[in-house]
């Protein structure tokens, strides 16, 4: 499995860390305040106060392991700048920048990030998609291009099994939890049917989920 490395553990960083650890994604976190890395320490793989501007702080807690990095560090823009210079010059191949707006993701882009996202942004998304499409009740957007949704299941998977469905072979998505009342399986059973009230939450690609959304 990949290896991610956040680095900025405000409440976007967190967040991210946080979700990718309840995956069962090895994570490194990294932030400077002390406090914060105490607060999540026992939540995920690794988590170590260091200066993101110091490449060699960087290595020697093994950030130069990680197949992605998530950087959120917010102000001053030159801190997250630095960070991704240093993060590609390490090599790795995934750099997600949190940038404040497009004018900063172009600076950003040009130093070495592959993807820039703009969480304030992504929240209007979120809401403008709940408007257009009710039945799905809550969106997160995880990484660029994925997402984790909770989700009304079609009419047609009702009284049918995760087995008989086979959601990740036929829609590319992973089922992580389906809610029944005040019931909650996580990481249900492949026998586990699907009942009038069910919701699913549901890992996988953006477009695979939007296929999947558009079923009746």
């Amino acid at each position: 499995m990949r290896q991610f490395a956040v680095i900025g553990l405000g409440r976007f960083g967190q967040t991210v860390a946080l979700t990718l650890s309840k995956l069962g994604a090895p994570v490194i976190a990294v932030d400077k305040n002390q406090s914060v890395i105490e607060d999540i320490s026992d939540k995920v793989d690794f988590a170590v106060q260091c200066d993101a501007t110091d490449q060699k702080a960087l290595a020697q807690v093994g950030v130069s392991s990680a197949d992605v990095a998530i950087v959120s560090l917010g102000e001053p823009l030159e801190t997250s700048v630095l960070t991704t210079i240093i993060l590609k010059e390490m090599g790795i191949q995934k750099i997600i920048v949190k940038g404040k707006n497009h004018e900063h993701g172009k600076i950003l882009s040009l130093v070495g990030a592959t993807d820039v996202i703009f969480p304030d942004e992504d929240v209007a998304e979120k809401l403008a998609q709940k408007i257009i499409h009710p039945n799905i009740l809550d969106l997160i957007p995880l990484l660029p291009g994925y997402s984790i949704v909770e989700i009304v299941p079609p009419k047609q998977f009702l009284g049918k099994s995760l087995l008989d469905l086979n959601l990740r072979r036929n829609y590319g998505v992973e089922v992580l939890v389906i809610k029944r009342g005040d019931t909650v399986k996580v990481i249900p059973s492949a026998l586990d049917s699907m009942e009038i009230g069910d919701t699913l939450v549901i890992l996988g690609k953006d477009e695979d989920i939007e296929k999947l959304r558009s079923l009746k």
